[in-house]
């Protein structure tokens, strides 16, 4: 891939990140500044707290599916663009690799939007739809594990921290154990979703830390 393109969808996927379904949300359907809301955070477990519980949940799923569509959309922009004989091998694993730094990019800037002077949310439903796309079962274990922590001893906190965690480490363990989970997926794709998982925790863990939470 032309490294001037792929620099180019990098930044899209960050402005696009920028994008954030709390805020418009609020501001559409309720006329509130969620920065000026709760916590203050323009994320799902502030609306959910002090707006509405039904808006909470929307914003939760849209966030889901901006990630995942995102890159659902990227995946198949480039099977189009793609005018020789499908991805395998080596083109394929960097392609997934490639996959990844755009998730990533996107991450960042739902959580530091540069267009909202690096004020985002906390970013762990949008992680969710990211790692929806590699790794779908990991993360539908840890959703519904992360449901019942809540539904069963209403730890929230907790259970995000589930959905940072376990996902990851299921992967770590299907790809140890399921050949066909590993077969499309980067060679070094455990190492660098923990990386990102300890990036994410960390995150959440400041936030938290700044707020009195903990």
């Amino acid at each position: 891939m032309n490294i001037l393109i792929l620099v180019l969808i990098v930044i899209a996927a960050y402005f696009y990140g920028c994008f954030s379904t709390a805020r418009i949300l609020t501001k559409t359907f309720r006329s509130l500044n969620i920065y000026k809301v709760g916590t203050g955070l323009a994320d799902t477990e502030n609306i959910y707290t002090h707006v509405s519980r039904p808006m909470g949940v929307l914003v939760g799923a849209l966030d889901i599916m901006k990630a995942l569509l995102f890159l659902l959309v990227v995946e198949l922009l480039t099977k189009l663009l793609d005018t020789h004989s499908p991805l395998s091998g080596a083109e394929l694993l960097y392609h997934r690799n490639v996959m990844l730094l755009y998730g990533l990019a996107m991450l960042v800037g739902h959580c530091l939007p540069l267009t909202n002077r690096f004020k985002g949310g906390r970013g762990i439903f949008t992680y969710t739809g990211y790692l929806l796309y590699f790794a779908p079962w990991p993360m539908l274990i840890s959703l519904t594990e992360a449901w019942l922590i809540v539904v069963l001893w209403k730890q929230i906190r907790f259970a995000q921290y589930v959905i940072v965690i376990l996902p990851v480490l299921l992967s770590h363990v299907f790809y140890a154990f399921l050949p066909q989970f590993r077969e499309d997926l980067p060679r070094f794709f455990v190492a660098i979703v923990w990386g990102i998982a300890i990036l994410m925790g960390a995150l959440n863990f400041a936030v938290s830390k700044k707020l009195g939470e903990l």
